[in-house]
């Protein structure tokens, strides 16, 4: 399964990456309050803003899991996301290793972002694939729900915290 989702920021692409994006607070504050998350942390950064750059981060969500997915998996959780930054194409790539069944579930992903009149749209592409029979499509649909759920709160975070840190500067208009 591939879905893309799209949200406008109201900043420019450089202050987005480089003052949004890779910012520990910024990350801190939207996984743990916008979120909910059980645990957050940045296990490694490398690279300097407007050159290549590699994250990883190990993750702890709180979802509501149907009970399909409960047997699966239990009572919880962890993941860990390994990402690159090209500073050519400005585009994140990232692949998702699930601390369970890490062998039967494939999520990976691609996120960049566009100039608009008011900002700039970031675009999100989410693959999933679950390979476990019978019930691998029912766990996409609940992993697809919970990460559009996801994107939707972050969207609204990072716009208030835009707001918040005078971020709205720069030019916005597309070259």
């Amino acid at each position: 399964m591939q879905f893309t989702v799209r949200h406008v920021f109201h900043t420019d692409l450089d202050t987005y990456w480089n003052e949004i994006f890779f910012s520990s607070e910024y990350n801190d504050r939207m996984y743990n309050e916008a979120l909910g998350f059980k645990g957050f942390s940045v296990l490694d950064l490398t690279g300097e803003p407007g050159g290549k750059r590699t994250r990883t981060l190990r993750m702890e969500p709180t979802a509501e899991a149907p009970a399909v997915v409960r047997k699966l998996i239990g009572d919880s959780l962890t993941y860990t996301e390994n990402g690159t930054y090209d500073p050519e194409t400005r585009v994140w790539t990232y692949a998702i290793t699930l601390s369970k069944l890490s062998d039967k579930v494939t999520i990976n992903g691609r996120l960049w972002a566009e100039p608009v009149a008011n900002g700039v749209e970031r675009f999100a592409e989410i693959n999933i694939e679950v390979r476990v029979f019978g019930v691998g499509g029912a766990v996409e649909k609940f992993i697809e729900k919970t990460t559009r759920d996801s994107y939707v709160k972050a969207s609204k975070f990072t716009n208030d915290y835009i707001r918040e840190k005078g971020l709205t500067k720069g030019s916005t208009e597309a070259p």
